[in-house]
């Protein structure tokens, strides 16, 4: 999947693996759960995870270590996520990342029905939302 990569082009495979990611974490960013944007956990993942295949690819298999795998990734899910859902604590790094990734959905999920959307400015959505991310820190 990643054996042509090149700056700028990716493999349709890869495209799919990375639009996958970005929905799921915002749907863990959207219930509170991640302590990063989305755009930087979904970084943080593709690089581990990568680099973890490629080690692994590249070691004898007599010498391939699995559990390589499994400690990176608990320290990354560690680093990028919350250990508690938003909902049940103050954390308001967690809850602006709900915030902005609910906006986020809200805006790009089509044509809002009667009433519904958000009824702000694309300036002031794209002001609410570097704001969100400062808070997010």
């Amino acid at each position: 999947m990643y054996g042509t990569v090149q700056p700028g082009r990716r493999p349709p495979a890869a495209d799919e693996a990375h639009a996958l990611l970005v929905r799921l974490l915002r749907r863990a960013a959207e219930g509170g759960r991640l302590r990063v944007p989305v755009e930087q956990a979904t970084r943080v993942i593709h690089a581990a995870t990568t680099g973890a295949t490629l080690a692994l690819i590249g070691e004898e298999s007599s010498e391939r270590d699995l559990t390589t795998s499994t400690r990176l990734r608990d320290t990354v899910i560690a680093s990028i996520t919350t250990d508690a859902p938003a909902s049940s604590g103050s954390d308001l790094a967690s809850r602006a990342l709900a915030l902005d990734a609910a906006l986020h959905t809200a805006l790009t999920t089509g044509p809002p029905a009667a009433g519904a959307g958000v009824p702000l400015r694309d300036t002031e959505t794209a002001l609410l939302r570097e704001w969100l991310q400062q808070l997010a820190g």
